[in-house]
């Protein structure tokens, strides 16, 4: 039963794309299941960087199906420019590409009205990306929402359309100018919806074929573990799951079927926007890594918020996912510093009881207790042998493995899709 599920095991920008586009080399298709253009996962081609970020990471392999699941919401403007995008880089897209007909769509209105919300909580804002996704999904679980298949239907879906983005004009109070702008967005947005009803299928049967004929899937999922809205430090996350245990609902494929389930961390932690995150590093040491890891977002650009590797949190998730083995990447980026450190346990604060873990607004409270281990001085970027690390870069490792309880089967040193140790 040949299915693999990729996962984040943080707050996402884990390096799972180029895991995906590794590992993609030998599977018939790649499926995202959760996220949509608030996503952006970067994989590096022949040294172009290229920024996926609701196509599946895999379509940049020439041979395999691109599949995007029901619990995605999918935004068909940026999706269509997204494709032109790639293809002028030499790759052929469009007609590799499957969309679930249940997806919902994100309508402009959605971005109008999250960024609008955002303002207005000032402090408490979540620090979206401002895509529309929030509301997008509100709509879903109201009932209210609109699908790709409904603009099989284009009378339907126009008159859809038109209640969306009139409720959005009278809810927000739009001027004049800004309710116009508004329209012009929604007539471009569905001709795209309506031009990709040509990609729409039942992904559940075309999974289902690929499968019983002996072939194999990759599930890509998006954000990270910590921002699943269920299980992670809410109510700073997104609005999809995250989580392994949802590419079967949202590919429509029973859990019998899964494989292995590959969470993918980073060799230290970063998050973006706003939140609690017990080892940040807020000086000069927090700034050299977000340089030399190159951290900032690949959807937003907003630069990301670092700090030492939280085993807690990680032994957490990669249990909560069912882990089987992990990957870690960008442990290049932390060659030269002299100490590192690795947070192993917390002392909770006395208000809190020991026996419930916590990653709501209370995780903040929680001091992280650390294990200091020596760096190394040797320039890895672009290593392959397990045997030519640093004593100390194995050693860093191997204590990651040893905190959060799940093999570390590979470890990405560069962002070339060949910079990548296998451990045997």
């Amino acid at each position: 039963m040949p299915a693999t599920i990729v996962i984040g095991l943080q707050w996402g920008d884990e390096g799972k794309g180029k895991m995906v586009d590794h590992l993609a080399e030998n599977v018939d298709a790649v499926a995202r299941f959760s996220g949509g253009a608030n996503a952006g996962h970067t994989v590096e081609v022949d040294g172009r960087r290229i920024a996926l970020h609701q196509l599946p990471s895999g379509l940049l392999r020439p041979d395999v199906l691109g599949i995007i699941g029901s619990a995605c919401v999918l935004d068909p403007v940026a999706l269509t420019e997204e494709i032109e995008s790639i293809e002028k880089e030499g790759f052929s897209i469009a007609d590799r590409l499957t969309i679930s007909g249940k997806v919902h769509l994100v309508h402009p209105a959605g971005r109008y009205i999250e960024n609008i919300n955002e303002i207005r909580l000032g402090k408490a804002a979540v620090g979206t990306t401002g895509r529309g996704i929030g509301p997008t999904y509100v709509r879903k679980f109201m009932r209210k929402g609109i699908r790709l298949e409904d603009a099989a239907v284009p009378e339907i879906f126009l008159e859809k359309s038109a209640v969306i983005t009139d409720d959005c004009i009278e809810q927000l109070a739009l001027s004049a100018e800004l309710a116009g702008s508004l329209r012009e967005e929604v007539d471009l947005f569905n001709r795209e919806s309506i031009r990709l009803v040509d990609n729409a299928m039942d992904v559940s049967m075309v999974i289902s074929r690929i499968l019983t004929s002996e072939g194999s899937i990759l599930a890509e999922g998006a954000q990270g573990s910590l921002l699943d809205p269920d299980h992670g430090t809410y109510p700073f996350v997104t609005c999809g799951s995250c989580v392994s245990g949802a590419a079967c609902v949202s590919l429509g494929i029973g859990p019998v079927m899964i494989d292995e389930v590959v969470g993918v961390v980073k060799a230290y932690s970063t998050r973006v926007g706003n939140g609690p995150f017990p080892t940040e590093l807020t000086g000069s040491l927090g700034e050299r890594i977000r340089e030399q890891g190159n951290e900032y977002g690949a959807t937003t650009g907003r630069p990301r918020r670092c700090g030492w590797f939280d085993a807690v949190l990680a032994n957490y998730t990669a249990r909560l996912n069912g882990c089987t083995w992990t990957t870690i990447t960008l442990l290049d980026v932390l060659s030269g510093i002299p100490e590192l450190k690795i947070c192993k346990k917390y002392e909770l604060d006395p208000e809190i009881d020991r026996a419930l873990f916590e990653t709501g607004v209370r995780l903040g409270k929680h001091i992280p207790v650390y294990e200091t281990l020596p760096g190394w001085e040797e320039d890895i970027r672009g290593e392959r042998e397990w045997d030519a690390l640093p004593e100390n870069a194995r050693n860093y490792v191997l204590f990651i493995e040893k905190l959060t309880g799940v093999q570390v089967k590979a470890i990405s040193t560069g962002p070339a899709r060949e910079d990548l140790i296998w451990r045997k």
